[in-house]
């Protein structure tokens, strides 16, 4: 399980497996703790975080490749649900990004409303191009959320950004030594929660902002090459 921790109104989950990469098992334990924090009756915000160097290197290629027929399509479809319920979660979402946040992992911060990356180490990148990995749906999900400027060079070329790179980009929102991140998270999500907001409404605004990738999220893989 992941840890969940209430800091008022906010709700902080802290990813803590190593690399924190997307295997069914991971994802199971992420859904679960999206649950806990939607079933506080006053929660406002949520954070979330990964330990050490990591926040996310996205999905577990390794364990993909073990899974039978076309169980890796039904994986990538888990995840692609995954990150439309975040897309339009009903809490303000700050993304705590600790260390290395590469591929599905960037997806997953991308997911949240506002960023905020370690300031002195930590990259992050897209490296479908580097992968041979192209994923129709999740480019679509990048055009849509990073700035227009920076779109070729981080989804067709995968540039690396450091935390000053991607602030100057447009893709991060602040940065924060990582002593101060979790804090500096939470200020963040109850400065822009509030008084807090009606959930319906947030969940409503949010899907309708981005109402093509949602449908496209929720919708069967599309065809992708390797695995």
């Amino acid at each position: 399980k992941m840890e969940v921790e209430k800091i008022g109104a906010c709700v902080v989950i802290r990813m803590n497996r190593g690399e924190n990469r997307f295997n069914p098992d991971s994802v199971k334990a992420f859904i679960e703790a999206l649950d806990k924090a939607e079933s506080y009756e006053d929660a406002k915000a949520l954070v979330t975080i990964g330990e050490g160097k990591y926040y996310s290197l996205g999905m577990d290629l390794d364990r993909m490749a073990t899974m039978p027929g076309r169980g890796s399509y039904e994986f990538v479809s888990e995840i692609q649900k995954l990150l439309a319920r975040l897309l339009t979660f009903p809490l303000v979402t700050i993304a705590a990004i600790n260390g290395h946040v590469y591929a599905g992992g960037a997806a997953l911060a991308l997911a949240h409303d506002y960023r905020i990356m370690r300031n002195d180490r930590g990259w992050f990148c897209l490296p479908e191009i580097n992968l041979n990995l192209p994923f129709p749906v999740f480019t679509e999900f990048f055009k849509a959320i990073i700035p227009v400027s920076e779109h070729k060079l981080a989804v067709a070329l995968g540039k690396r950004y450091t935390g000053e790179e991607a602030k100057a980009a447009g893709i991060v929102n602040e940065l924060s030594s990582l002593e101060e991140l979790k804090e500096s998270a939470v200020a963040a999500a109850n400065r822009l929660a509030g008084d807090g907001l009606d959930r319906k409404t947030l969940a409503t605004l949010k899907r309708d902002r981005c109402r093509d990738v949602y449908q496209a999220l929720n919708e069967p893989v599309r065809l992708y090459s390797m695995l």
